[in-house]
């Protein structure tokens, strides 16, 4: 092999025409290549030790933290057609102005005169009711007049009994008396002491004794069967008396109850006709008219035009892993960064990142895994920190950094490289995300 010197190189070739020899041949640029090297590893060994913010990253959209002040669609509460429009698609609307006025469909409700035909049914039903109600009044009055009748009638009928039975107990002794003559007198025939007329005298008196008797003990059998019929006769009439009573107060109860239905039924007509107008909520901008023209119908229910109120309280919704969910608590502070909104973020230096946004946790969706793969985390604007800008609009894309420990550099580039979650931990007053509750 040839040994080919540097000197016969040098000679040979002109060293000096290319860039890299006239670099490397000089010592003050080694130097200073030296000293740049030490000076950056220098550099990377006091960035490792300096402090990072660990974090869970998610994506979202604004939203606003109160579900009144979220895009509404207003219903039809009645079926119904499309009579006037008083608005447009971009017209701001103040609460109560009127949107939409549809006229009804329905025959029951075509009569112009409704309300005054179903107030004179009213006052008749109510006139039916009072009718009823003296009827009941009535038979009640009548209920009380028999009863007090029974009583008299029973009182007189016992007073009766008592004569009769006193008639029928001296008609004993009167025929007791009788036979004792007759047996007088039949006893001085046969001894020939009395004459036989006597005799047929005693007999006679006898006999009528007897038949005397037994008229008064029938009549007293008579008064006594008179009593039973009364009571029986007078409970069968107060019997009857108490049924008309109860289907007279059945009827009138009735009749009330059409006096409700009526009542409840002007009512509901009062009430529908305020819903021929369709008015607005709150104030509002009017986005969308889900129904478009004059005399279409609607159904009951059916959206109408879709409204976004201007008065509203903004915030985020971000979706994070279920793996990063024990992470989350509620107070714990985030970064916010917006679509359209400029923003140079370093996700572990938060306080050097710019056009990113304070924000804190209000709630955390920790039942329901949302359909983008996470579970979903409130955020409102952080009181003590800047306020987010007007520009944001509801629906509007958010990217969120949530907080967690602050660990070395170092530290979270090992924990990168071997794939370890976050620390966990538990919140406390010394820490910056100080928990709060609801």
């Amino acid at each position: 092999m040839l040994n080919i010197s540097e000197n016969s190189i040098r000679d040979k070739v002109k060293t000096e025409s290319y860039l890299s020899f006239r670099m490397t041949s000089s010592i003050r640029l080694a130097v200073l290549f030296k000293r740049f090297l030490i000076f950056t590893s220098f550099l990377f060994l006091i960035m490792l030790f300096m402090p990072w913010t660990q974090n869970v990253r998610g994506a979202g959209q604004v939203t606003t933290l109160n579900p009144e002040s979220r895009p509404q669609t207003l219903q039809s509460p009645i079926p119904g057609r499309i009579s006037s429009w008083f608005i447009r698609e971009g017209d701001t609307v103040n609460q109560g102005d009127t949107l939409v006025f549809i006229s009804e469909v329905k025959d029951e409700y075509f009569d112009p005169n409704l309300n005054l035909r179903l107030q004179e049914e009213l006052i008749a039903k109510e006139e039916s009711a009072l009718s009823y109600k003296e009827k009941v009044e009535a038979l009640e009055r009548q209920v009380i007049a028999l009863r007090q009748s029974l009583v008299v009638k029973l009182k007189q009928s016992r007073l009766k009994i008592k004569s009769d039975s006193a008639d029928v107990v001296s008609f004993e002794i009167a025929a007791k008396n009788a036979f004792l003559q007759y047996q007088r007198a039949d006893t001085l025939f046969n001894a020939g002491l009395a004459s036989k007329y006597e005799l047929e005298q005693r007999t006679s008196k006898y006999q009528e004794a007897n038949a005397k008797l037994i008229s008064a003990r029938n009549k007293y059998s008579n008064a006594i069967q008179e009593l039973n019929s009364i009571a029986a006769d007078y409970n069968e009439k107060i019997a009857k008396a108490e049924s008309d009573k109860f289907s007279a107060y059945s009827a009138q109860q009735s009749s009330l109850a059409d006096i409700a239905k009526l009542r409840n039924k002007m009512a509901n007509f009062d009430t529908r006709r305020g819903y021929y107008y369709i008015a607005a909520p709150q104030r509002a901008l009017v986005t969308k008219s889900l129904v478009s023209g004059i005399g279409e119908n609607i159904k009951e229910g059916q959206p109408i035009v879709e409204l976004m109120p201007l008065d509203y309280k903004v915030a985020a919704e971000i979706y994070v892993r279920p793996v990063d969910l024990p992470l989350m608590h509620i107070g714990a502070t985030a970064r916010l960064e917006f679509d359209g909104w400029p923003a140079l973020v370093f996700s572990g230096w938060p306080n050097t990142s710019f056009g990113t946004f304070s924000a804190k946790v209000v709630a955390i969706d920790n039942v329901l895994v949302h359909e983008k793969g996470g579970y979903r985390v409130l955020l409102v604007p952080d009181d003590e920190d800047r306020l987010w800008p007007e520009q944001v609009r509801f629906g509007s894309g958010a990217h969120g950094i949530l907080l967690l420990n602050d660990v070395p550099v170092w530290y979270e580039i090992w924990r990168q490289l071997n794939g370890f979650p976050p620390e966990y931990y538990t919140p406390t007053k010394s820490i910056k995300t100080e928990s709060i509750k609801r």
